[in-house]
C-alpha cells in the first residue's frame, strides 16, 4: 500500500473519545497520530506538562471523576507517555467497563504501537456497544473507520472493504475512508471499484494528495497520459517535498516537446493537440505561455470552464498578461 501520506490513515480522535475541555488542548494540542508523534519532544518543563501533573494531582483528590480522569489520559496521549493514558484508560474500565471513550482510547493506543490485533479488538468492543443505539454517530463511523485501518495493516484486505463501507454508510462525505477503501480494492486486484473509490474521494476532496496520486497511476496504466500528468502535478502541489509524484512527473521528460507537438497538431487533430498540451502544463504549470495557449485550446473545443480555469491560472502568474485578459473576456463576462 502507499506510504507517501501515512497521515491519512490516523484521524483526531476527539470524536471517537467523549469531548471534553482538556487543559492541554488550551497549548493547540490535538489527539491526533501526527501531534502524537511529534510530541515525543515534549518535555517536563512545557505548558503541557504542568497540566498533565495538575491533572494527576487532581484524580488524586478524586479518584472517580470521569471526566478528569479522561482528559488526564487524552492529556498523557497527546504527550506521549502512551503506557500511563493506557492505565487512565483502564482505570476508567474499572470505573465503567462499557466506557466507549476509554475502549476507543485503548484502541487508538495499540494502534499508535502498530499493534493492530488489539486495536482491532478494541474498536469491535466499541461497535459491538454502538450498534444498535438508535441513529448510528460519529463515534460509530470513526470506529469502522479504525477497524478497517486495524483490518488492512493484517492484509485482511476483504473484512477492511465492509468496515470502511461501514463506515461510509454513516458518513458518506469522508474521503480518507474512500481513499483507504480505493487502497484495499487495489490490493484485491479490483481496478475498477478502485476507480470508483478515487473518484469519490477527489469528489469530496480535489486537491488530496494520495487519491491524486493513486489515481494518477490507474490513469498512466490506462494509456491516459494528460489525466496521469495532471493528477501527479496535483499530488505533488499539495504535498511539496514529496518526491513520488515529482518523480512521476519526470518520467514524461521536458515540457518544450509536447508543447511544441501541439502546435504542429492544432490545424489536424485538435483533440490530440490538447493532450499534448494538457501534459505540457502538467509538467511546468508556470509557464504562462503555455498556460495560455491550453486555454485557448480548450477554447477553440469550446470548453469554456476549462478555457477560462486557464486564463484565471495565466492571471495568477502574471496579474498584467494582457492577452490573459482579453481571453478571459472572450470566454466569461471578464469575472
Amino acid at each position: 500500500m502507499l506510504r507517501l501520506f501515512d497521515i491519512r490513515r490516523y484521524r483526531t480522535l476527539d470524536i471517537v473519545i467523549v469531548v471534553v475541555a482538556v487543559l492541554v488542548l488550551a497549548t493547540g494540542a490535538f489527539l491526533g497520530f501526527t501531534l502524537w508523534r511529534q510530541s515525543q519532544q515534549v518535555v517536563q518543563s512545557t505548558p503541557a506538562a504542568r497540566a498533565i501533573d495538575a491533572l494527576i494531582a487532581e484524580v488524586r483528590k478524586n479518584p472517580n471523576n470521569v471526566d478528569i480522569r479522561m482528559q488526564l489520559a487524552q492529556a498523557l496521549s497527546v504527550a506521549g507517555r502512551n503506557d500511563e493514558a493506557v492505565k487512565q484508560y483502564q482505570e476508567l474500565l474499572k470505573i465503567n467497563e462499557d466506557f466507549v471513550p476509554a475502549l476507543s482510547g485503548i484502541g487508538f493506543e495499540a494502534m499508535k504501537r502498530q499493534d493492530w490485533k488489539t486495536g482491532e479488538t478494541y474498536f469491535k468492543q466499541v461497535i459491538d456497544l454502538l450498534e444498535g443505539n438508535g441513529k448510528p454517530t460519529q463515534s460509530l463511523e470513526t470506529a469502522y473507520f479504525y477497524l478497517g485501518n486495524a483490518y488492512m495493516e493484517q492484509k485482511r484486505y476483504e473484512d477492511a472493504v465492509g468496515a470502511f463501507k461501514a463506515a461510509l454508510r454513516i458518513r458518506r462525505d469522508a474521503s480518507d475512508t474512500y481513499f483507504l477503501l480505493a487502497n484495499s480494492y487495489k490490493q484485491l486486484e479490483l481496478p475498477d471499484a478502485q476507480r470508483e473509490a478515487l473518484d469519490n474521494a477527489l469528489t469530496f476532496d480535489p486537491k488530496m494528495p494520495e487519491a491524486n496520486f493513486e489515481y494518477g497511476l490507474l490513469e498512466l496504466a490506462a494509456g491516459n497520459k494528460a489525466s496521469a500528468a495532471e493528477h501527479f502535478r496535483a499530488a505533488a502541489d499539495a504535498a511539496p517535498g514529496e518526491p513520488l509524484p515529482l518523480e512521476q512527473l519526470d518520467k514524461f521528460g521536458e515540457a518544450a516537446p509536447y508543447l511544441a507537438k501541439a502546435k504542429a497538431l492544432v490545424k489536424s487533430d485538435r483533440k490530440a493537440a490538447l493532450e499534448q498540451a494538457r501534459i505540457a502544463v502538467a509538467i511546468e504549470p508556470r509557464d504562462v505561455a503555455a498556460v495560455i495557449y491550453l486555454g485557448k485550446l480548450y477554447q477553440g473545443n469550446l470548453m469554456r470552464t476549462e478555457a477560462a480555469e486557464m486564463f484565471r491560472r495565466a492571471l495568477v502568474l502574471d496579474p498584467e498578461n494582457a492577452e490573459a485578459k482579453a481571453a478571459l473576456k472572450a470566454v466569461t463576462d471578464g469575472s
